[in-house]
């Protein structure tokens, strides 16, 4: 099968945006990520509730949506199931005015994306170094959730809201999330003491952080959520800044994609 494509290498959120647009506008169905979990948010973000259907080539360093969605990193690979043309329409987590397909955070994690942004290295390894350098020295926040009669309070290092299962690199942080049920799974995670950080990490990477003592997880389709300190949040990955206060919903079957 003979495939025509058009290629744009584009150098900011700027640029995308009005490629996008402009391609939209020009009724081009099809758009395909190739990138990492930034990109594919980006995309995705700009190709809500349209018609148009949104495919992944995983070149990123940790690549989140696209393992949860079992999609090859092999270029060739993730090519021809793009070509197979099996489409699903999935959700969406908003948080405050941001998107989120795979994973969003408030905390600990939130504050690592945004360093990890900063520090222009990726990959695993410099991701747990940066766990490693500033773990100690952040304190725990207090999470007060307002929509109960009663409000509820806990104290955590990371509120994490899952689309998808996994961070990237297959850290799952919510095993049984399903990126199109119409809920997020949001899992809580106390200060865990240092010495068992290692043990901790193992749980992740085998699927069993449920089983944590240190980690609570419920289904929700909303949440808000007021914090005793701002707090940095990120989406998929990526830092979006610091708010004390913060409005997370599910957007329920608003994105095509190709799978």
């Amino acid at each position: 099968m003979n495939i025509t494509s058009i290629i744009h290498l584009t150098k900011d959120v700027t640029e995308t945006k009005k490629i996008v647009q402009e391609e939209l506008t020009n009724g081009t169905n099809y758009f395909i990520a190739v990138g990492g979990d930034g990109t594919v948010n980006l995309l995705a973000s700009l190709l809500i509730h349209t018609e148009a259907i949104l495919g992944i080539v995983p070149r990123g360093s940790g690549n989140g949506l696209a393992r949860h969605l079992h999609i090859p990193k092999d270029i060739h690979r993730a090519i021809v199931k793009i070509m197979k043309r099996r489409i699903k329409t999935i959700d969406a987590i908003q948080i405050n005015d941001h998107y989120a397909f795979n994973v969003a955070g408030i905390g600990f994690d939130g504050y690592i994306s945004t360093l990890f942004g900063q520090n222009g290295k990726r990959g695993l390894r410099n991701y747990m170094k940066l766990i490693q350098k500033e773990y100690l020295q952040y304190k725990p926040i207090e999470v007060s959730i307002l929509d109960k009669k009663t409000p509820e309070k806990k104290n955590v290092i990371t509120l994490a809201f899952a689309n998808g299962s996994q961070y990237g690199n297959n850290a799952l942080i919510a095993p049984h999330a399903k990126e199109d049920d119409a809920f997020m799974e949001t899992v809580s995670i106390q200060k865990i003491p240092f010495a068992f950080l290692p043990a901790f990490f193992v749980r992740v990477l085998s699927g069993k952080i449920l089983s944590s003592k240190y980690v609570s997880s419920t289904s929700n389709q909303s949440l808000k959520i007021k914090t005793n300190t701002p707090v940095h949040f990120h989406t998929d990955g990526d830092g979006k800044g610091i708010t004390d206060t913060f409005e997370v919903s599910v957007i329920k079957n608003c994105l095509k994609i190709f799978y």
